[in-house]
């Protein structure tokens, strides 16, 4: 064959693939986007292909482009249960869980099993807050996958089980439970814990939670020198004046997000809710935006950052990328609560790059976050929360940064602490809304009225009228909790 007549016969998308694999070397987001985008345009037959380069533009933040490809993959497998099982894991993960909700309740029972039909059924229906539902679904999935720690964890954090006869369900299953997987066996022990708090049996509850703890740590140890490191590299670079130099050349407004960060189980979903509950405030979540900045600027310290600058690169670019991926998650409308766990790490680019967007920090009675941590399972993973005194090691990196970006950034930091909070709620929400140039309305003051989706930790919590239930938890706990105490006293694992 000629070469001409061999040129002819290539298929048109099989370039546009190569053009892919090169732009994923070279991390050129735009021209992998344009890749997949032609690929699409024209149905290249790719066949189970496809859900691969969904996952690949969910994990970019692509979301547009991440539905496109598990359309394409759903159409290649002829519509079937199990690949439409496939998009509804993919609406999960994109927040979208009222549409998975309502997918999902359409496939078939058994996909992709029963329990984990249920299962899904339920842990969706209770980020909805519709708690009966989430309750029925999540017995089933235990009666049909007994000592299942995923369902068991998220069943008690549904209700208290201080006299719900559920509780006796769950502890009778435990034989089951040690049959699964550390990581499941994990929850079930969360589960277990939060069944003793409920009964207020300090004593079992701290034993649960360290059993489930210790099997997490196994899996995921902490890095001290790591975390440290991060948290140094953080503040680096950021002299004065540098911030607000790079901020007077923005070009676009940038008011669209609100930063709310502060240690986990510190109050930012609360304040996330009271936000959201503002109609001019479409959403809020734990995005995980802000790593995407972080790629294209080449890290996240002013050193990192001014590299950028002398590549060629711009504040606007960065403020772009991110509004952008906002965007994909949420459409282009309403201003958005973005509270990533340990966007503190990422202040110094958020600040430079975002100079319109209000910055939140919460804090909470040491002693509480620490005991709130510890009894948490977190989804992503936590590493330092498996360990009383890792946790300490981590608090005194955050106390650290605390006080450097106060002083970096003055008042467009707002630091709330979250006893206040709850003691005067109309006042301090007042002062919320002040600092993120909102106006005053009714919603706002009653935000557990408010009806959105909810998928942190404090899912149900927030869902009640604002109260003091939060303070003092530690109290019962104050002894097991003596190695948190100790090591939070010391300067070991400061920054200066």
């Amino acid at each position: 064959m000629k070469p001409e007549n061999r040129a002819a016969s290539t298929p048109a998308w099989k370039p546009l693939v190569e053009e892919l694999k090169q732009a994923l070397a070279v991390k050129d987001r735009a021209g992998a986007n344009a890749a997949v985008t032609k690929l699409l345009d024209c149905r290249a037959p790719l066949g189970g292909h496809w859900r691969s380069f969904s996952e690949l533009m969910r994990v970019s933040g692509e979301l547009t482009l991440a539905n496109r490809a598990m359309d394409a993959f759903v159409a290649a497998a002829g519509n079937t249960p199990q690949a439409l099982y496939s998009k509804v894991v993919l609406l999960t993960q994109s927040g979208r869980m009222r549409e998975a909700h309502d997918l999902i309740s359409r496939l078939p029972p058994d996909v992709p099993d029963r329990a984990g039909h249920e299962y899904v059924m339920g842990n969706t229906a209770m980020t909805m807050g519709l708690t009966d539902e989430a309750r029925e679904r999540l017995l089933a999935a235990v009666k049909y996958r007994p000592g299942w720690g995923p369902a068991w964890l998220t069943l008690a954090s549904t209700v208290n089980l201080a006299r719900d006869p559920i509780g006796e369900l769950l502890l009778a299953d435990a034989g089951a439970a040690k049959q699964q997987g550390p990581g499941d066996l994990a929850r079930y022990y969360y589960a277990v814990g939060k069944l003793h708090v409920d009964r207020d049996e300090a004593d079992a509850a701290f034993a649960a939670y360290a059993r489930g703890a210790k099997l997490l740590r196994q899996e995921t140890p902490y890095s001290k020198k790591g975390n440290t490191r991060s948290a140094r590299a953080a503040m680096t670079g950021f002299g004065d004046g540098f911030i607000e130099t790079l901020n007077a050349r923005k070009e676009r407004d940038t008011s669209r997000p609100i930063f709310v960060t502060g240690l986990p189980r510190s109050g930012t979903t609360l304040v996330e809710h009271i936000l959201a509950s503002h109609s001019s405030v479409a959403n809020g979540a734990e995005l995980n935006l802000i790593q995407h900045m972080g790629v294209l600027a080449g890290g996240s310290s002013g050193e990192a950052l001014q590299a950028y600058l002398g590549r060629g690169g711009s504040p606007d670019a960065l403020a772009t990328l991110y509004l952008h991926l906002m965007a994909e998650r949420f459409g282009p409308t309403g201003r958005i609560v973005d509270k990533t766990i340990d966007a503190s790490r990422m202040l110094g680019l958020i600040a430079a790059a975002l100079p319109d967007a209000p910055l939140i920090w919460m804090r909470r009675d040491p002693l509480d976050s620490a005991w709130s941590c510890f009894r948490t399972f977190f989804i992503h993973g936590v590493a330092w929360s498996y360990s009383l005194t890792d946790i300490a090691h981590h608090f005194m990196l955050e106390d650290t940064l605390l006080a450097f970006w106060k002083e970096r950034l003055g008042e467009r930091l707002l630091v709330v602490p979250y006893p206040e909070l709850v003691a005067s709620p109309e006042s301090w929400t007042r002062k919320l809304l002040a600092h993120c140039s909102l106006d005053e309305e009714p919603g706002v003051f009653t935000p557990h009225a408010t009806e959105r989706i909810v998928m942190t930790a404090s899912a149900m919590q927030v869902r009640k009228p604002i109260n003091r239930d939060g303070l003092n938890t530690a109290q019962p706990y104050r002894s097991h909790l003596q190695p948190f105490i100790d090591a939070y006293s010391t300067p070991t694992g400061r920054l200066e």
